[in-house]
């Protein structure tokens, strides 16, 4: 006996199809449920359009559901949406009335005729709530399923049945007559609105389960899968850190403590308080990049391209002519708006277009606020590292500590330092009427580092780092000499002094 599998259709929608593993089952009916306003009617109006446009006839029935005029009118605007389509490739057909006079024997006769006279590759019932009340019971609407089932086996044809899902039951009869269940959700997250998609049955196909972000646009629906979820669509490893490959900061002193640079593919954090430095670390190691040949991306929250090409015009950090080159690229993300997978897809695409070989996100704690359920995001971090180690890419990402002095960091994300192979803590120390700055490795995987404790400032030129440990020892001991001169002389001094050694 020869088994043949059934041909999945895809819908159009990329991230969905990736969810259902490649689309529809041809023949195949559907529950698309959902709460009002969730988009269940663009979802399968795009997937009408979508058909038709690839050659398909479409029916779309209507029972106790929005005028089809109306309808219309809200859809013009999307762009998926070809008004020569309709009536022809996209049939709309108004039946409550049958409904009303003949129950669901009268709306079963016209869907078969409607089919058949086409004749259809899809059709949509919209209004299956409104089907359901006019069953004497729930063995007829179980039976009126069944029958659609049979009609959609033997024609071909993609049944979609849209419900509102307001019913207290969890399970309902015809959930186990059904081929998918695909559930649209509105979730308040803080005082963000956010809409998810979840398919909660599917008959031959291994579907990515759990919920992901929908996104309704004037481009119609866009679905998300969540970041977690890469992996499996691309199961190819990750390249692993070399330690024998480095990728330097060209601060000779910090490079040293590193055994020579960051180990190539590997991801580090830069811990530390507001004010500290992290930004300008993480642009210096973008201008270091620079020197090397490598393409660097920078992609924070706080400072726009034009602050970021000041600040480095302001200290000498060199940035501006990689830049101009197109060696450096500056993303520069509203902190207000985003969600993670959205944020996460956008650095992906930034990173594979431009083939982008070092990276600095500024702010993994603005990350962690997009996140649509908190408990989500060491897992989403950790896949986005993933995939940025199949790319190549060397990642150093900032993350704001709450404490401004005091020795012992607290992490304002709990346990996220384990997705980080390398963890470089930064740090003020107040002493006498100044404030310190020191510098200190706290992690790195599989590689020898100095563990010592320095002093760092930030000057022309960016980033420098003491050579010795007795300034940091001094300070950290309380017996540091304050400089006597002002400090517009003591720049002056160090000034004269590296022209002295140039010479």
């Amino acid at each position: 006996m020869t088994v043949t599998h059934p041909q999945r259709v895809a819908t159009g929608i990329a991230g969905f199809d990736a969810i259902l593993e490649g689309g529809l089952l041809q023949g195949g009916v559907y529950i698309l449920r959902g709460p009002p306003g969730v988009g269940k009617t663009i979802l399968a109006n795009q997937l009408c359009f979508h058909a038709a446009a690839a050659g398909g006839q479409v029916v779309y029935v209507t029972l106790l559901a929005e005028a089809h005029d109306r309808m219309m009118a809200h859809l013009a605007r999307l762009r998926f949406f070809r008004p020569e389509l309709v009536g022809n490739k996209v049939y709309y057909l108004a039946a409550f009335r049958i409904l009303d006079e003949e129950g669901l024997d009268g709306l079963l006769k016209v869907l078969r005729e409607t089919v058949a006279a086409r004749p259809a590759t899809m059709i949509v019932l919209d209004g299956l709530m409104t089907a359901e009340e006019a069953a004497a019971s729930d063995r007829q609407f179980k039976r009126f399923i069944h029958d659609i089932q049979t009609l959609s086996a033997l024609t071909g044809t993609i049944s979609i049945l849209l419900s509102s899902g307001q019913r207290t039951q969890s399970v309902q009869p015809e959930h186990t007559v059904v081929d998918g269940i695909i559930e649209l959700s509105d979730e308040l997250t803080d005082m963000r609105s956010l809409r998810h998609v979840q398919v909660r049955k599917m008959r031959g196909a291994d579907q990515i389960r759990g919920k992901h972000l929908l996104m309704i646009s004037d481009e119609g629906i866009t679905i998300r899968p969540r970041i977690e979820t890469r992996p499996r669509l691309d199961p190819s490893p990750p390249k692993l850190p070399d330690p024998s490959r480095r990728k330097r900061f060209a601060v000779a002193a910090l490079d040293q403590m590193l055994g020579g640079g960051l180990p190539e593919h590997s991801i580090t954090m830069l811990l530390g308080p507001t004010g500290c430095g992290k930004t300008i670390l993480g642009l210096q190691y973008l201008a270091a990049g620079a020197l090397d040949g490598d393409p660097g991306l920078y992609f924070g929250f706080y400072e726009s391209p034009p602050e970021l090409i000041g600040k480095s015009t302001r200290i000498g950090l060199g940035l501006e002519e990689p830049v101009a080159r197109g060696l450096v690229h500056l993303s520069w993300q509203r902190p207000v708006e985003g969600v993670l997978d959205v944020l996460a897809e956008r650095l992906l695409s930034q990173v594979h277009e431009h083939g982008i070989k070092r990276l600095c996100i500024d702010g993994l704690h603005t990350f962690g606020r997009t996140i649509d359920f908190p408990e989500r995001f060491n897992e989403a971090i950790a896949a986005l590292g993933e995939e940025l180690a199949k790319a190549g890419v060397t990642t150093i990402y900032t993350l704001e500590t709450p404490e401004l002095l005091g020795a012992q960091p607290e992490l304002p994300l709990k346990d996220i330092s384990a997705s980080a192979q390398n963890v470089i803590r930064l740090r003020h120390v107040e002493l006498g009427a100044r404030m310190y700055r020191l510098i200190s490795i706290l992690k790195m995987r599989d590689s020898n580092y100095d563990s010592h404790i320095y002093e760092f400032r930030i000057e022309e030129g960016g980033i420098a780092v003491a050579d010795t440990l007795r300034s940091a020892a001094q300070i950290l001991t309380g017996t540091v000499i304050p400089e006597t001169s002002s400090p517009k002389r003591a720049a002056a001094k160090r000034k004269k002094g590296r022209k002295k050694a140039g010479r």
